[in-house]
């Protein structure tokens, strides 16, 4: 669960998708364009916050996974509102409805999820019950790559879910699915 406090009101979501961004090594990371002031928070302990802006419109919120110097990071895409938010499941439905409904923005950016009143932490959730992996959506570098997970079972995914392609069927090596996919979309 990611957990907004803003003030008085709390918010908690349930993430349902996600996406890993792998480092320097990995094309599409913002890691592999090298260290910057945007991109700082990348290089911080597990837990750091890194927010950027992409077409100059929608905030995505990335959280640091790997050890502290190492830019390795996960991409919050999409969440489930749990009760009493009043949020639509549609207002967490991408990583940029996500940071609005949240009200997350670049402010946020070089915080940590476990510091004392945290604006924005993590609590335990409950898992889902099958996990789909399919390729990174609207990316063109590394876009072959299957690193995008999600809640296989959730009306709250936020882009469109290749043909069963299951954490299951990538642990015995069984992707011809989700490379199919990522040709199909790649052909549009």
């Amino acid at each position: 669960m990611l957990v907004r406090r803003r003030g008085e009101r709390t918010i908690a979501v349930r993430i349902v998708e996600t996406e890993a961004y792998l480092g320097p090594h990995d094309p599409a990371a913002h890691a592999a364009a090298g260290r910057t002031p945007r991109t700082e928070p990348l290089w911080g302990p597990p837990g750091t916050v890194y927010v950027y802006l992409v077409y100059g419109m929608h905030h995505c919120l990335n959280l640091t996974v790997d050890r502290e110097g190492v830019p390795g990071c996960v991409l919050v895409r999409a969440a489930e509102p749990l009760a009493p938010s009043r949020l639509a499941l549609a207002d967490c439905r991408g990583p940029g409805r996500l940071c609005r409904a949240l009200r997350i923005d670049t402010r946020l950016s070089g915080r940590h999820l476990f510091e004392p009143d945290a604006p924005l932490s993590l609590r335990e959730g409950r898992p889902p019950s099958r996990i789909g992996v399919a390729p990174r959506v609207g990316i063109t570098k590394a876009a072959e790559r299957l690193l995008r997970f999600y809640d296989a079972r959730s009306q709250g995914v936020s882009a469109p879910r290749p043909a069963g392609v299951s954490f299951a069927a990538v642990s015995r090596r069984v992707l011809r699915p989700a490379t199919a996919h990522a040709r199909r979309r790649r052909r549009r």
